[in-house]
């Protein structure tokens, strides 16, 4: 009997150690939250995992997933929420109502990973915070060009890790989002094949390959790629159809706070050359086709503006290898890049060149 019993308890052991290993069990607390306040546990803005609600300052979620996932925890009717890496394994979290974002997670290799990232990257995203509060109408052309500067710094921080970490879903993520369009395809590939097989065979790791099959990132002094997309109307615009003396190829969106206001600057340009062969073909990385349609219609882009509404995942940007918006390629009548990057002073001074 004594032998029997002990078997059952060992049994129950062993259930709980399999369902830990099989599952997730996500523990959270949260200082001074009130009860009965929903917490949400969500995929994406658009796919909630489950719902719970506080007792006593803490939470609870428990399931399964199949490889880990970046989570978004929401706190209703609040602006609390935090992101982390979920996986099967115990996870706490730590935080406070009003600071949840800043709560400590623990239980999550991923995580774990993520956060050595986050410490890696803390001084150049505080000089970043810091020059962007420093922006203003004369100053903003220079402090874009050392605000680029420091996106490269950060392009190299991912790179360290990716070679440090080739196991991590953290470097599958850096690699996948933002760093491959600054390093072009030649450099992504060689950083995609210190992956592991099965970091390589997910979802990113597709959406890598394919951009590193489609990338051309022209630079100056090479001719143009040509492609086409649909415009605010839906029809269709080639580039290579509507090229004049001079095109600029710009790439901006509707949500691009810089580009709405680099916006008068073009539309000014615009009325003043484009009698002298200067058009202006303008790529959205929207996925909203009314917002885009009425930045248009607000911003009197009178030119061609096209979109496939794919957002970063945008064809166009993907060929010339955009990263960051605004971003744009000034091409002459023969269809060679002459000039990238040209904003306020520095692109009305070549267009004044070139038609005056």
């Amino acid at each position: 009997m004594k032998n029997s019993l002990l078997i059952f308890i060992l049994l129950i052991f062993s259930c709980q150690k399999e369902s830990e290993t099989n599952g997730y069990l996500v523990s959270g607390v949260i200082k001074a939250m009130p009860d009965s306040t929903k917490v949400k546990m969500y995929f994406d803005k658009d796919s909630i995992i489950g719902e719970t609600n506080i007792i006593n300052e803490r939470f609870q979620f428990k399931g399964s997933i199949k490889r880990p996932r970046r989570v978004l925890l929401r706190i209703e009717s609040t602006r609390d929420q935090k992101m982390f890496w979920l996986e099967n394994h115990r996870i706490n979290i730590e935080g406070e109502k009003g600071d949840f974002v800043n709560s400590k997670v623990s239980g999550s290799k991923t995580q774990k990973e993520a956060d050595i990232l986050k410490e890696r990257k803390d001084s150049i995203h505080k000089e970043m915070s810091k020059l962007n509060s420093m922006v203003t109408d004369n100053n903003r052309d220079s402090l874009f060009v050392i605000y680029n500067r420091m996106i490269d710094e950060e392009v190299a921080i991912n790179k360290k890790f990716i070679h440090d970490y080739p196991d991590s879903y953290e470097s599958l993520t850096v690699l996948n989002v933002g760093t491959k369009e600054k390093l072009g395809a030649a450099e992504t590939n060689k950083l995609f094949h210190m992956l592991s097989k099965t970091l390589q065979e997910t979802e990113e790791g597709k959406s890598i390959k394919d951009f590193v099959a489609i990338n051309k990132n022209p630079i100056v002094g090479e001719e143009f790629i040509d492609f086409k997309q649909m415009n605010d109307k839906g029809e269709w615009i080639q580039l290579s159809e509507i090229k004049g003396k001079y095109t600029l190829l710009e790439f901006w969106a509707s949500w691009c706070g810089p580009c709405r206001a680099f916006n008068p600057e073009l539309v000014e340009l615009y009325q003043m050359y484009k009698d002298k062969g200067f058009v202006i073909l303008s790529v959205s990385l929207d996925t909203n086709k009314n917002k885009w349609i009425q930045a248009i219609k607000d911003d009197g882009l009178v030119w061609d503006n096209v979109s496939d509404l794919n957002g970063g995942d945008n064809k166009a940007a993907k060929i010339y290898g955009v990263r960051d918006i605004p971003d744009n390629f000034l091409m002459d009548e023969n269809g060679v890049v002459i000039a990238r990057y040209l904003r306020g002073d520095d692109l009305k001074q070549k267009l004044k060149s070139l038609f005056e």
